[in-house]
């Protein structure tokens, strides 16, 4: 049961429909931005706000009614108020990560005052709701301890279950028949999504001019879709390609030589890691961009905190093609023992299963 955004593509549904029935609501924007302006100064965040709508409300309760289900899963806070009322029913609500510890990064790294101004108010209404509003609820998913300990919690939150994403590890696999293209990077993301915007133009404004000072020849390609102004805007560099929606992004991941996350606003665990991580390439990362996926500094791919080093740890590998072999056969190994979505996806089906026998 779900919104459908404005850039929906009918072709999801597609993949869907062969395992679930799908209930669409279109997003109605301008009653979601009206929620937020008239709820602005009360105590609910936001996001909760600009997804009500009385239309999903009679839309779950009559799913609800007509399929009897087992269990109720909602994915993020704004769903979760939907199944709340449903107590006689089991309800997981997938918080997946802290939202307070994401909106306290994005507006640390907010571009102007207005921006800041929202994403500050947003977080201090996380800080007195996430923790409160999770407790109502039968299980409370999470990726890490690290959300765990950043959800304000007091009495701490009795009710967690740890549930990280996997990747398909075939899918995303190397392909040793693909010639690498010299001093590639390769950046993965949806191009409109304010931590993937926020990284990629950290990385071209602050990162890539100290990697051109060793490395001239440098190639960075920025793959994902919907890309904002800001990021197109990159592409005026001759050294910066913005691809946009692509057929397939693993052809620009198997070409790369290595593959960055500069990230510095995230909370819960990036697919782009594990991905890249998966096909074998080496990359250098934040601190923020490996956490909850703990893989080793120096065995599985490298860490590097401010613009020099980062800058510095690229150029490292670009100019050593043995360390490059080195960290990306390990990485593999890494996802194949650690990160499968078998792993993850059997210890949640058993969650479930215990939660609507008892």
């Amino acid at each position: 049961i779900t919104f459908k955004e404005r850039s929906h593509d009918p072709a999801w549904d597609a993949q869907l429909q062969p395992y679930c029935n799908i209930y669409s609501l279109p997003e109605n924007r301008l009653r979601a931005y009206t929620n937020c302006a008239i709820g602005f100064f009360d105590s609910l965040p936001l996001q909760v706000h600009y997804s009500h709508d009385p239309a999903m409300v009679s839309l779950v309760n009559r799913v609800v009614e007509e399929t009897k289900p087992d269990l109720l899963y909602a994915h993020y806070l704004r769903m979760g108020r939907y199944v709340l009322p449903h107590t006689q029913i089991p309800r997981v609500l997938a918080m997946q990560l802290s939202m307070t510890l994401n909106y306290k990064r994005l507006a640390e790294h907010a571009k102007n005052w207005i921006q800041r101004l929202f994403l500050s108010t947003e977080h201090r209404k996380l800080v007195k709701f996430e923790a409160e509003f999770a407790r109502r609820f039968d299980q409370v998913m999470l990726i890490s301890p690290r959300d765990l300990k950043a959800v304000n919690a007091n009495p701490p939150l009795e009710n967690v279950f740890f549930n990280p994403h996997g990747v398909d590890y075939e899918y995303f696999s190397p392909d040793h028949t693909v010639s690498k293209e010299e001093n590639s990077l390769v950046f993965t993301g949806n191009m409109n999504y304010r931590p993937n915007v926020d990284g990629a133009i950290y990385f071209c404004e602050e990162i890539l001019p100290l990697i051109k000072e060793k490395m001239p020849t440098v190639q960075v390609y920025l793959v994902g879709t919907n890309p904002t102004s800001e990021i197109v805007a990159l592409a005026n560099d001759p050294a910066i390609t913005v691809t946009g929606k692509v057929p397939d992004l693993r052809d620009y991941m198997r070409r790369a030589t290595v593959a960055i996350a500069p990230m510095r606003i995230t909370a819960g665990l990036l697919n782009k890691v594990l991905e890249a991580l998966s096909m074998e390439l080496p990359m250098v990362v934040t601190p923020q961009a490996n956490e909850g996926i703990d893989a080793v500094d120096g065995e599985h791919l490298i860490i590097a905190d401010s613009a020099q080093d980062f800058a510095a740890e690229v150029v490292h590998l670009l100019d050593n093609p043995e360390k490059r072999s080195e960290l990306g056969t390990e990485a593999r190994k890494f996802i194949q023992n650690k990160w499968s979505w078998e792993a993850h996806l059997k210890e949640l089906e058993q969650s479930f299963n215990n939660l609507v026998e008892s």
